[in-house]
C-alpha cells in the first residue's frame, strides 16, 4: 500500500508521546546520543543553539555539564517542545516553534550550535544555506555538531531524491528522510566555510560530525 506522506510538524506532534522511547531503543546510537554532544562540546560554553530540538533528549547532560548555559531550541512541533520544557525545568531554556529556516541568525552570538538527528530531512542545497547561517551565528572559534543518521552508499542518496521527486514534494515540507553520506555532508560544511571538519564519533548508521568556523 502506498504510504501518505504527513506534514512535518503533524508528523512529530503526532509522535511526541512515543518520541523518547523510539529514538532511545529503535534507532542506531539512540541511546548514546543523550551524552554524546555534551561530551564533545568545548570548555567555557555558555551559549547553544539547538535545531530540532525535539523533545531535549540531549539537553540534561549538557546542562550537567555546563549548568549556567543558555540554551534557544527550535523545533516545529510545539507538542515536542512542552515535553523539552518538562524534561529541562529549572534551566535555562527557550524556545521558538518554527522552522530553523526562517530563523534569523543573529551574527557571531552562539559559542555552539548543535543538531541531533534532524538534517536528514533536507537537500545539500538546503544545507549549504543553513549551514552557512549557522556558520555566521558562531562566535570565532565556536562548533557546530551534527549527530544525525547517514548511508554509506551514493547510489541510494540518489534512490531516495528520486523517490521523493516522484510524490512532487518539497524537501522538509512533508515527513521524507533523504539521508548523506558522511562524505558528502563534511563536503557540504566545507563549502560553508567550516574548518576543522571532522567525524568524532560513529555506531551504526549514526554519526556524529564537528564543524569549526
Amino acid at each position: 500500500m502506498k504510504r501518505t506522506l504527513e506534514p512535518m510538524a503533524a508528523f512529530f506532534n503526532a509522535r511526541a508521546p512515543s518520541y523518547d522511547e523510539v529514538h532511545i531503543g529503535h534507532i542506531s546510537g539512540g541511546l548514546a546520543t543523550k551524552d554524546l554532544v555534551a561530551r564533545y562540546l568545548p570548555e567555557g560554553i555558555e551559549t547553544i543553539l539547538d535545531l530540532g530540538c525535539g523533545t531535549g533528549l540531549e539537553l540534561p547532560a549538557i546542562f550537567a555539564r555546563f549548568p549556567g548555559a543558555k540554551v534557544i531550541g527550535i523545533d516545529l512541533a510545539e507538542d515536542m517542545l512542552a515535553l523539552l520544557h518538562e524534561r529541562c525545568a529549572g534551566f535555562n531554556v527557550e524556545t521558538l516553534c518554527m522552522s530553523y529556516f526562517d530563523y534569523d541568525f543573529p551574527v557571531n552570538h552562539f559559542d555552539a550550535v548543535i543538531s541531533v538527528m534532524s538534517l536528514h530531512h533536507f537537500t545539500p542545497a538546503q544545507k549549504l544555506d543553513l549551514y552557512s547561517r549557522v556558520r555566521s551565528t558562531l562566535k570565532p572559534g565556536g562548533v557546530f555538531l551534527n549527530c544525525d543518521y547517514y548511508i554509506a552508499n551514493p547510489l541510494r542518496v540518489r534512490l531516495n531524491f528520486y523517490r521523493l521527486r516522484l510524490k512532487c514534494q518539497q524537501p522538509g515540507a512533508m515527513h521524507f528522510d533523504i539521508p548523506l553520506t558522511p562524505k558528502q555532508e563534511m563536503s557540504i560544511l566545507r563549502r560553508a566555510g567550516f574548518g576543522a571538519v571532522e567525524v568524532l564519533w560513529e555506531q551504526g548508521n549514526t554519526t556524529l560530525i564537528r564543524g569549526e568556523k
